[in-house]
């Protein structure tokens, strides 16, 4: 952390170093994205700087990207490339998890020359409140892929908390907002978990391909009155589950995975409370709450909800978990 840094968290008062909300704006936008085009559009609709780097003496590749804050008083943005944020967040190891046709790429060139946004497409669509629910069966099909996996396959495990950090990074932006919470940490702690050395497996996200509609879900779906019952849901099943699994990777196998842990049964403890106990509005001030119907009986339809979705392996089956 530069002083440079430090010195302008100070003065704007902010709540942390830029470069680790940074890092979770990133995260999120290339959890929830299915291509480089609308991770570019999502990095934009979070209000981040961003510009790439060419590739050198043209514009029809970018080989690299840089993102920046506003600053509240003025001052010169400071920017950081993706390596300076994480090392898997570097655009490179971005682009394995993506669609990467000639057209994906082209499109990509296009949002990335351009001064603002040129298309639309899923992160500008504002999802339903029954996606909450899509979300919840979502996670249970890939805490039951999670099972079937070997302790010693670190690639799925790494890549697992990679995605899940991603969810853990939309749910803290949409809730804790300027005021990082126990979500924001729980995206830390399993960001951490999910590096690897580059003699090590690549993360994979087959497993845990679910994750991505998930996060896409917590960043955009519209809220009625009662989504915090499927946010309980989904933290019990993240924090208990999810975090369980972690603890039976191998010692040195998945790092930070005793302290990624600690955060999600931490958080655990903390949010379903928090969620039981308080109204969508309190929750998420400001925000609009969509009528609909009651999901106060989602809890005993999960089961069923689980083995109706089991194995289409697309995700959430319609809007934007897809």
């Amino acid at each position: 952390m530069s002083r440079t840094e430090l010195e302008r968290t100070a003065r704007e008062h902010l709540a942390e170093p830029p470069r680790i909300t940074l890092a979770r704006i990133v995260r999120e936008a290339s959890v929830a994205s299915k291509d480089e085009a609308e991770f570019v559009r999502r990095l934009r609709g979070s209000g981040a700087l961003v510009r790439p780097r060419f590739e050198t003496g043209g514009q029809e590749a970018v080989v690299g990207y840089s993102v920046a804050l506003r600053s509240r008083a003025g001052d010169t943005p400071i920017w950081f490339g993706g390596g300076k944020l994480a090392k898997d967040l570097t655009l490179p190891h971005l682009r394995q998890f993506w669609e990467v046709s000639k057209d994906d790429q082209r499109a990509a060139v296009a949002e990335w020359s351009a001064a603002k946004s040129v298309a639309s497409g899923r992160e500008a669509l504002r999802g339903h409140p029954d996606d909450w629910r899509r979300a919840v069966a979502g996670v249970e099909r890939s805490l039951e892929r999670l099972r079937a996996i070997p302790v010693s396959d670190l690639g799925a495990w790494r890549g697992a908390a990679r995605e899940a950090a991603g969810v853990f990074a939309a749910w803290s932006r949409r809730l804790e907002g300027n005021s990082p919470g126990p979500l924001a940490a729980t995206a830390d702690a399993l960001a951490r978990s999910a590096q690897s050395r580059p003699s090590e497996p690549t993360p994979e996200r087959e497993a845990v391909r679910d994750f991505r509609g998930v996060a896409a879900i917590v960043a955009q779906s519209q809220l009625s009155r009662d989504p915090p019952i499927a946010w309980a849901m989904l933290i019990n099943q993240m924090g208990r589950h999810f975090g369980l699994s972690l603890m039976r990777t191998p010692p040195g196998g998945v790092k930070y995975g005793q302290g990624a842990f600690r955060y999600l049964v931490g958080s655990d403890i903390a949010l379903y409370d928090r969620f039981e106990t308080n109204s969508v509005q309190e929750l998420v001030p400001g925000e609009r709450v969509h009528e609909t119907r009651s999901l106060a009986t989602m809890s005993n339809n999960l089961p069923h909800q689980a083995k109706h979705h089991r194995g289409r392996g697309q995700g959430p089956s319609r809007g934007i978990g897809r």
